[in-house]
């Protein structure tokens, strides 16, 4: 995949047998040379169709040969077969909204992002979108790491990239350009900032920008806060909102635009939780399942559960924020009943105390919070995001031809959003990752 919001080629390899390593957990040891069946799981393939119950999954040089219900599938003799009856078996959560900035040491770049992706990746969070680096020099490291994910063996979440968010342009060639070095650079999507104040963009400034990123063959996602600027953006061709609207409730004209222009949104409702949740210290930094992987998040913890921190997250104005998550909230619920596509997006790996992996997780819960049917939720992570980003052809759902990115559960998130922290194993390209319980 090199271009956001096309169509996929799904390239099937056909002359080598997946090398699938061995990790704890498995019911089965998987020899070098063979191509696997996972047989028994209940499966959600990430559209929305009902699971079932018992299924399996046969997988063949990274893709996905074969899916269906036990019984429909006629498995080959050529594979091994890995019984994980009782488990849950969905596609690798996809994160629409995530970055790689939150390793601010002096390490080589490239180490920088790909431990990052593989702790994405420890928490079932098998390709991110990240909607801004910080530096030029980190989207080059970013492009070419997303050059080498298409290939077997691979031990990280699927990247793909924007530069740093295009904001306070003044005129519609600076716009212009600034799309051009970013689309040369290997960008898969550009991202632009509309916040509300005197320097943003003017309406002609970032009419000019999405037209430009069109030309690329790029997508545009925009930060944004206000109904109003919502809509400027939609009358402007943007082809996906990042952030809830968190002013007002959302009016009819801005569900029949976005129904109209099949334009997704990413409600980010982490992000504004972040804002002031630690005001005091909250119950989840004691979770097991963030505990898990705390050592990557340890110097944050230390920062933001400081008294420093902690008066500012009782500020004034993240107290406003508060009333924004709550507006924001409301209106997922409100797009969601309208159809509108809603993709999980965390925000994660930017700013103070925004979980790289677990934030994810926590996102899910709050969208069920907010009153989506945890298939609806499911689907956000999965399908949805996939579609939301134009990744469709290749991953979020399970189906032939599909990369088999796989999470495995020990519990059922049909019956509680929170099993989805159950993880058994994570499989990338049809590779279980070594070290995960």
């Amino acid at each position: 995949m090199k271009r956001y919001l096309r169509p996929l080629a799904v390239t099937l390899v056909n002359s080598l047998l997946v090398f699938v390593s061995c990790f704890q957990g498995l019911n089965a040891q998987i020899s070098d040379s063979a191509s696997v069946a996972l047989v028994g799981a209940r499966l959600f393939d990430g559209t929305g169709r009902d699971p079932h119950e018992e299924s399996v999954v046969v997988i063949r040089n990274g893709r996905i040969e074969m899916v269906g219900a036990l019984g429909d599938v006629d498995i080959p003799d050529d594979v091994e077969r890995i019984d994980l009856s009782g488990k849950t078996i969905l596609p690798g959560f996809i994160n629409a909204h995530g970055h790689l900035n939150e390793d601010q040491s002096d390490r080589p770049i490239r180490t920088k992002l790909t431990e990052q992706l593989r702790l994405y990746a420890d928490y079932g969070v098998t390709s991110v979108v990240v909607l801004g680096v910080f530096s030029f020099e980190e989207l080059v490291v970013a492009d070419t790491i997303n050059d080498e994910q298409d290939q077997l063996g691979l031990d990280h979440a699927r990247v793909y990239v924007a530069g740093d968010s295009l904001q306070n342009l003044a005129t519609a060639d600076e716009a212009r350009m600034r799309v051009n070095e970013y689309a040369n650079a290997g960008a898969n999507i550009i991202k632009i900032h509309i916040t509300g104040g005197p320097n943003d963009m003017t309406p002609e400034v970032y009419g000019a920008l999405i037209d430009q990123a069109h030309s690329r063959g790029l997508g545009v996602a925009a930060h944004l806060y206000y109904l109003d600027d919502a809509h400027g953006l939609l009358d402007a061709g943007v082809d996906v909102i990042a952030h809830s609207v968190r002013d007002q409730a959302v009016d009819n004209a801005l569900i029949q635009k976005m129904l109209q222009q099949n334009v997704p949104y990413i409600p980010t409702l982490t992000r504004d939780l972040a804002r002031f949740v630690y005001e005091t210290r909250p119950d989840f930094l004691e979770d097991p399942f963030f505990l898990r992987r705390v050592s990557a998040y340890q110097g944050d913890v230390n920062y933001v559960t400081g008294d420093e921190y902690q008066a500012l997250s009782r500020s004034p104005q993240r107290q406003v924020d508060k009333e924004g998550l709550a507006q924001g909230t409301e209106n997922l619920k409100t797009l969601s009943d309208a159809g509108v596509v809603i993709a999980m997006g965390s925000d994660s790996g930017t700013n103070n105390g925004q979980w790289q992996g677990y934030f994810e997780h926590t996102e899910l819960e709050m969208m069920v919070d907010a009153g989506m049917s945890n298939m609806e939720a499911l689907v956000s992570a999965t399908g949805g995001a996939a579609k939301a980003m134009g990744l469709d052809q290749d991953v979020g759902v399970l189906q032939p031809g599909r990369w088999a990115d796989l999470l495995v559960l020990n519990a059922n998130p049909f019956e509680d959003i929170r099993a989805t922290r159950e993880i058994h194993s994570v499989w990338i390209a049809g590779t279980p990752l070594n070290g995960v319980p």
